[in-house]
């Protein structure tokens, strides 16, 4: 072999070598840089005996063989508590035993499980030792630590390896929540031992999480919603969006965090015209609830406005599976209000609600547990309030899209784009393997800021930033990162490689005697340079410039901007529950708030249901 074939054999080996470890790089950065994970909130059979027993959430698999079951997210609680054979719901909402099954998504069965390590409280246990506790909060939060059985087990979101985590759970001894929010609760609150779990186990980049309900009716097929953790799903957002500290004081008076103000609700009718039904020079302070089953909860005028704007009679209050919504039946509403309801907050954010999803089927489950619709009647899901916090609850996130980031302490909203595709973006804080140039960036003060929503991020589920501290990077970008500089020392060497065997031939022919000026052709063939492999980045997330997406209302009032007075005088801010805390009475052994509010009584015939868990 000549000395020249035998440079070119070592070349090649190290060539080799080289791309080896180049490629062992980007595994061990995908290793260190996890990607968001993402789970459907979908429709479930619940009773296997009963087809119809349906109910919508988010699959969760539990225990030792595993156990499925429906949760919903809770932005309040730190702890993540499910319910035994010991299901706690409210017989005056919830008839029977079977309902209370279905309507809970189905039950854990602890002792059932040989992963389920039971320990006196919840700090033994590593889990939170404190829940909010503000004004608004279920009334039952207050002992829910104390009475809950504590222990530790094996769950995973979506039944997913990747969301599997080993964590503490509380089971509740106590009749807790208020008989509407009746799925097991997700804790995913500001110290989450759900999303610590993952964090701690790097299945995410970060503690974020990101929720949209889905749609229900309609008439295509109902879709899937979707929970997002550690970033956020890009492909349902549209547009800009607004993104403001979360806040979890008492003065707030907003237990999950999330205070929005709304400064008008307009009717959009079919024909193009617009309709105002807030009254002039007003507002009202919301707290946002995802689990909470309505769309709205408000002052009663919102109620009694809609109806004088649409002709619509209320026959009452829903008994149904939108408890203590409003009752059309159409027999005395010939027909039923066909356009949409835009809800614009006071940071200029419009989240427009579609009729299929404003005017709903009335919907419940019977006493066998199937669910069942009322043909004759629909229904409206707002209720009025008395003195209580008003709330949106998960209806609007069938047009909306929430994402909460405890590690930045904000949380971001954006009209949602109803779809099934799915383009994840990573949300990362942390300056280590992931990290790359520094990206300006800021939560925002409660006004917010200026910003997008961010470039498309790939097929792939590909990775951007969104930070309020310099820092992020994505994680693809980090592995391409790694694979383009194998890529680059394979065209140097290689580079090398060519000059050697161009020198080869040059002296092999200057030793010919008619060898002239020839030109090496491989010269012209000379491989291009590889291109930089570019991050991706997301811009900063900031505030939906003040605008609305419909006309002025053709008939009503102003409409109310936190920038502006109409007329010099202030708006009229709607809650009373800022300076007047409700009471608390004992009743039955159990707590119930009192409001003043017309909630729905039950009816006087109540079944006792046949225990079948024990």
């Amino acid at each position: 072999m000549s000395s020249g074939s035998h440079v070119v054999g070592k070349a090649m080996v190290f060539m080799t070598t080289s791309l080896v470890l180049a490629l062992g790089a980007a595994n061990v950065l995908a290793a260190d840089c996890p990607l968001p994970l993402s789970f459907p909130i979908t429709t479930k059979q619940i009773d296997p005996e009963v087809p119809d027993s349906f109910m919508r959430g988010i699959a969760m698999k539990v225990g030792t063989p595993e156990q499925t079951i429906l949760v919903n997210a809770w932005p309040d609680l730190n702890n993540t508590y499910l319910y035994d054979q010991q299901m706690l719901c409210d017989p005056s909402i919830i008839w029977n035993d079977e309902i209370c099954f279905v309507r809970r998504g189905g039950i854990y069965h602890y002792e059932k499980s040989k992963s389920f390590t039971k320990f006196n409280d919840f700090a033994s246990a590593g889990g939170a030792t404190n829940e909010i506790t503000t004004t608004g909060t279920e009334l039952g939060v207050k002992k829910l630590i104390q009475s809950s059985l504590a222990g530790v087990e094996t769950l995973s979101v979506g039944g997913s390896d990747s969301s599997s985590v080993t964590m503490p759970i509380g089971i509740p001894r106590l009749r807790w929540d208020g008989g509407y929010t009746i799925l097991h609760a997700l804790g995913l609150g500001s110290n989450s031992t759900y999303l610590n779990a993952l964090g701690q186990s790097k299945k995410i980049p970060s503690r974020v999480w990101s929720y949209f309900w889905g749609r229900q009716w309609g008439s295509g097929a109902p879709l899937d919603g979707s929970i997002v953790f550690g970033g956020y799903d890009q492909e349902k957002t549209i547009g800009k969006n607004y993104t403001q500290p979360l806040d979890y004081s008492e003065s707030t008076g907003c237990w999950t965090g999330m205070k929005v103000t709304v400064s008008d609700l307009v009717l959009n009718y079919r024909n193009g015209d617009d309709e105002s039904i807030m009254p002039r020079n007003s507002a009202i302070p919301v707290c946002i609830v995802p689990q909470r089953h309505l769309l709205l909860e408000a002052p009663g005028f919102v109620i009694d406005n809609f109806e004088k704007a649409t002709g619509m009679v209320s026959k009452g209050d829903s008994f149904g599976f939108y408890w203590g919504g409003q009752v059309y039946n159409n027999t005395a509403n010939p027909s039923y209000y066909d356009g949409d309801l835009t809800i614009a907050l006071s940071n200029g954010l419009s989240i427009r609600i579609p009729n299929s999803q404003l005017i709903v089927p009335s919907e419940e489950i019977a006493r066998n547990g199937s669910f069942i619709t009322e043909p004759n009647r629909m229904e409206l899901p707002i209720n009025r309030l008395g003195t209580q916090p008003a709330t949106l609850g998960r209806f609007f996130f069938t047009s909306a899209y929430l994402m909460v980031d405890h590690e930045a302490e904000t949380f971001t909203l954006w009209q949602a784009n109803p779809t099934a595709k799915s383009s994840l973006v990573a949300i990362s804080h942390v300056k280590d393997s992931c990290a790359s140039e520094p990206t300006d960036g800021g939560a925002g003060d409660a006004e917010g800021e200026a910003g997008s929503g961010g470039n498309e991020s790939g097929n792939n589920g590909t990775a951007g930033s969104v930070t309020s501290e310099p820092a992020a990077e994505t994680n693809v970008a980090a592995i391409a990162g790694g694979v383009a500089g194998g890529v680059g020392a394979l065209v140097l060497i290689g580079t090398v490689v060519f000059f050697i065997m161009r020198r080869r031939r040059r002296a092999n022919n200057a030793q010919s005697e008619n060898s002239g000026d020839m030109t090496d052709g491989s010269a012209r063939g000379f491989p291009p340079p590889v291109g930089e492999l570019e991050s991706q980045y997301q811009p900063n997330i900031g505030e939906l410039p003040a605008s609305a997406n419909y006309k002025h209302p053709a008939v009503g009032v102003q409409q109310y901007h936190h920038h502006a007075s109409q007329g010099g005088q202030q708006p009229h801010y709607y809650g009373e529950y800022y300076n007047n805390k409700p009471a608390e009475v004992q009743g039955q052994g159990w707590i119930y708030e009192l409001d003043n509010s017309s909630r729905p009584v039950a009816p006087a015939e109540l079944s006792g249901g046949t225990p079948r868990f024990t």
